[in-house]
């Protein structure tokens, strides 16, 4: 399972077509997976125009039970510090996985408001679709992250 996971998580993926259809709801964003270790990935999300990144983590894959776990590590200096509560569940349904996080517990801050972080996402042969939405911790508002659903991200042929 972990090793199928891998192979659809690795590579290039944009959502150019969802972004040209409806431009006012999806800016125009590629993923790039690229391995790190073993069952380990290096995570860039940039806009597609100007190349200018946005978010870069590191990920380790294990396999807990029936599912697989995601782990999110921010790297500085050649060092990973691992950002507790940020972790993703993937169960494998069909031949997709399914994954999203479990708690309120992945604090980002985002334009001086601390905000928690809600993923869930889909992983296929060949696309990954994924929502994230930031809610205030206060009030449990949405402040930030798609307000329009989820990013369809295809994968670039190798």
């Amino acid at each position: 399972m972990i090793d199928k996971f891998c192979e659809y998580f690795e590579g290039t993926f944009d959502n150019k077509m969802q972004a040209m259809t409806n431009p006012a709801q999806f800016a125009m964003i590629e993923l790039l997976h690229t391995p790190y270790d073993e069952y380990m990935f290096q995570c860039v999300q940039r806009y597609c125009v100007d190349k200018r990144e946005y978010r870069k983590t590191v990920i380790s894959v294990s396999e807990q039970d029936s599912c697989l776990l995601v782990k999110n590590f921010k790297e500085t200096d050649n060092k990973l510090t691992y950002l507790e509560g940020c972790d993703i569940l993937f169960e494998l349904v069909g031949d997709e996985f399914h994954g999203k996080n479990l708690c309120k517990t992945c604090f980002v801050s985002w334009s001086g408001k601390d905000t928690y972080l809600q993923t869930e996402s889909i992983l296929g042969n060949g696309y990954y679709h994924v929502i994230d939405k930031g809610y205030d911790i206060n009030t449990d508002e949405h402040i930030w992250g798609s307000f329009h659903g989820q990013f369809q991200f295809v994968k670039s042929p190798h």
